[in-house]
């Protein structure tokens, strides 16, 4: 231990007092609250054929990530073949407390191309139904047994039995439409949703999907 020791005290002061720190436990290029400023989703900007690399690199720095994907169907060779792509091709979006840290971590991986905006937590959930709309989650309950239909009794007379159809029975009555009236609809409960900018995006190809994204943040 002595020779240990001695090497110590040869060291510079600012050697010493690097070694005397103590480790931390937290990687500092990883994401982290910061107070005083709310989270909100980033829209990343990145090469459209390193878009998966830097997804798994920023989920590697504990960064929330978001790629919506698409189902879509292209034709090569003549076969038609059913593939999951990008809804955004060259952008995703990542959720952070954006500050001087984080912004340097994001942009110095490599495909990075810039942080071009925020989202509200609204438009990225109409990001969401729209991109689950065609993907419905089965879920798979027993039904309930039906109840057993009440016995019928039948008369022992056919011909009674005819005779009162035919003689005796009342016509049916048809009910009349119900006149629906201001008061029965106010009484209804409807839902209303604020009009988005994602509301058609199935409809449309990757370029004009990627237009109305920079329309929702401000930028066409």
């Amino acid at each position: 231990m002595k020779p240990i020791a001695e090497a110590f005290e040869n060291l510079s002061p600012d050697v010493r007092a690097e070694l005397l720190r103590p480790a931390q436990s937290r990687d500092p290029r990883f994401a982290e609250m910061v107070e005083g400023l709310d989270p909100r989703w980033h829209v990343v900007e990145v090469f459209a054929s390193a878009q998966v690399e830097v997804a798994e690199a920023l989920a590697q720095h504990r960064f929330g990530v978001y790629v919506p994907e698409v189902d879509e169907t292209v034709v090569r060779r003549g076969r038609k073949l059913d593939r999951r792509v990008p809804m955004f091709s060259g952008y995703l979006f990542v959720f952070m407390w954006y500050s001087d840290q984080h912004w340097q971590c994001i942009t110095g991986i490599p495909g990075v191309v810039e942080i071009v905006g925020a989202l509200t937590d609204a438009e990225i959930d109409v990001v969401r139904a729209m991109e689950n709309l065609k993907r419905p989650v089965i879920i798979d309950i027993e039904p309930e047994p039906e109840p057993e239909p009440a016995p019928v009794k039948r008369s022992k007379s056919k011909k009674k039995r005819r005779w009162k159809n035919r003689k005796g029975a009342k016509a049916k009555v048809v009910a009349k439409p119900k006149v629906i009236t201001e008061a029965d609809l106010r009484a209804e409960i409807i839902t209303t949703r604020a009009w988005s900018a994602f509301d058609d995006i199935l409809q449309l190809d990757s370029e004009g999907r990627n237009q109305t994204l920079m329309r929702a943040l401000g930028l066409s």
